[in-house]
């Protein structure tokens, strides 16, 4: 979740089969620290420590001149209303229902050729990897939007639509857990969860900083780790920082794609 996103989550939680009542707790405390560190996000351009230390052109610019007209734009585009045809939809879950049953047939051809847990290590990597049908899926999916992406570009819908379901799967996933059970009965789960936001935010302002990055860059590419593109826009948006909302999309999607290769790699290497 925290390379990738939502999305990555799902795919990984299906993936090695993670009891109901843990994926429950691991969105809770997700969605938890998150949600906490996004106001220490927004709080940072507004801290003298932080203001002293970077460059921050952005901030300058939008506090001299104001939000752009572009900026508002964009903002009202962002969080408005989209055409959306009946055909897009058709369009849009062909091409999804496609995509999967390809991406099963080849994973389970794979895994079939190459099984695992028969004491070949070369097996146990080409089966375990390739052989994960949300690997194949990710890799499938981001082949057909590069070879594709000015007629992909043109149908309406689909981030809406994917956004509704990914969030429809979570509130299943996540109803039956609470903070309460949380705190005692998984707070070593919050403090791993905690570890990685902290981490993450030392580790992108920290080099932030030794490579000279505005203070702009490190809080949106902590933010497109932490929440994802989407919320990286959106707080792009919200601030005026209007060149910056294609840079960040461009990482937060980069996220998405590299997201499942990584939680696979790591899955399988320990042994997940």
């Amino acid at each position: 979740s925290y390379i990738g996103g939502t999305v990555n989550f799902a795919a990984m939680s299906a993936a090695f089969e993670v009891p109901g009542e843990s994926s429950s707790a691991a969105v809770v405390a997700d969605n938890l620290l998150m949600t906490l560190y996004f106001f220490v996000l927004i709080a940072i351009p507004s801290i003298k420590f932080f203001r002293n230390k970077f460059t921050h052109p952005h901030m300058d610019e939008v506090e001299s001149q104001g939000v752009s007209e572009e900026a508002k734009t964009q903002a009202a585009a962002f969080w408005g209303k989209k055409p959306i045809s009946l055909c897009d939809i058709a369009i849009n879950f062909a091409i999804s229902v496609i995509v999967v049953w390809v991406s099963t047939e080849i994973a389970a051809f794979i895994s079939g050729a190459f099984p695992t847990n028969q004491g070949n290590i070369a097996n146990d990597i080409i089966g375990g990897l390739f052989g994960n049908k949300y690997l194949i899926l990710t890799t499938i999916s981001m082949i057909i939007a590069t070879a594709f992406s000015k007629p992909l570009e043109k149908l309406g819908g689909s981030q809406e639509i994917g956004t509704y379901l990914i969030y429809l799967f979570f509130f299943v996933i996540g109803a039956p857990a609470s903070i309460k059970a949380i705190f005692l009965n998984a707070p070593l789960l919050l403090v791993f969860c905690a570890i990685m936001v902290i981490v993450n935010m030392l580790f992108c302002f920290v080099f932030g900083k030794i490579f000279k990055f505005d203070l702009e860059d490190c809080i949106l590419a902590s933010n497109a780790c932490i929440g994802g593109p989407t919320t990286a826009a959106a707080m792009a948006i919200s601030k005026g920082w209007i060149k910056l909302v294609g840079p960040i999309m461009l990482v937060g999607t980069l996220g998405y794609v590299i997201g499942t290769y990584f939680g696979t790699f790591i899955g399988n290497f320990l042994g997940a």
